[in-house]
């Protein structure tokens, strides 16, 4: 069963289904879901991820398992939205359940298949803590290399990130599986989920500036020949994880265009 918060439940708007970044949680969108009161706003765990029980870390299974989350809650289409890996996984499920989908936006991510520019990914392991000083520390330097960030959204980071921690046996472990990072990271650079003929489904990218991406052009370039009715947004003074970093910015973006593809 997938985890999710179900923002803004007394808005009579259109539903948005959002899909986190690798190794994040759902609560990454709050901000969001908050500067988007108009809309019904369901953030959803990836598998694997906010010490979620499931063993099935695929991302067909999660598609699946999607789809029967919008049956639950009675929504018959939904504008859906993903930060990094959540920008490939929304387009599969666009491919197997295109009848459920208003409009796909993609958050720095999605817009190239990974196997055409990376190898294969050593696996990944996960960070151990024995101090929360040292946890404290290590995230204070991560946020404040950020130069571009505010400091009221600093400290807000910082606390979502000492959150993706919990104590165990007395040690600080990330929320997540470590065998699902694996299994979703080498399943986007093995299978292209990018969405690869043109269609009518309306979409958005928004871009990272602060964030050296190697062939972005290129990359780019590749992503509107094949999706024509693309609406490519660069955000200044921002980093890759959207919802985190510039909340207020990118929903004002977002909420202007989802009014013009629903009118």
């Amino acid at each position: 069963m997938l985890q999710y918060i179900d923002y803004n439940q007394e808005s009579t708007g259109p539903a948005i289904i959002a899909i986190p970044a690798l190794g994040e949680r759902k609560e990454m969108y709050e901000q969001l879901a908050k500067n988007l009161a108009k809309f019904r706003f369901i953030a959803v765990d990836l598998p694997g991820h906010n010490n979620c029980s499931s063993e099935d870390f695929s991302i067909e299974n999660y598609t699946k398992d999607l789809m029967e989350l919008l049956d639950q809650l009675s929504i018959r289409k939904a504008h859906f939205i993903g930060n990094s890996i959540g920008a490939w996984i929304i387009q599969s499920y666009s491919k197997s359940f295109p009848q459920s989908i208003h409009s796909l936006t993609l958050l720095d991510g999605g817009y190239y298949f990974s196997g055409d520019y990376e190898e294969s990914e050593e696996e990944t392991e996960l960070p151990i803590v024995e101090k929360l000083e040292d946890l404290q520390e290590a995230i204070s330097q991560q946020v404040e290399s950020k130069e571009r960030l505010s400091p009221f959204n600093k400290e807000w980071i910082k606390s979502y990130f000492l959150k993706n921690f919990f104590q165990a046996d007395g040690v600080y472990i990330h929320h997540s599986k470590a065998k699902a990072l694996n299994v979703l990271s080498k399943s986007i650079l093995k299978n292209n989920y990018c969405l690869q003929q043109n269609t009518k489904l309306p979409v958005l990218l928004l871009l990272a500036d602060q964030e050296p991406v190697s062939f972005k052009e290129d990359k780019i370039r590749s992503f509107l020949f094949s999706n024509t009715n693309a609406t490519i947004k660069r955000i200044p003074d921002s980093y890759h994880l959207l919802p985190l970093t510039n909340s207020n910015l990118i929903a004002t973006h977002i909420e202007k265009w989802l009014v013009s593809v629903t009118q």
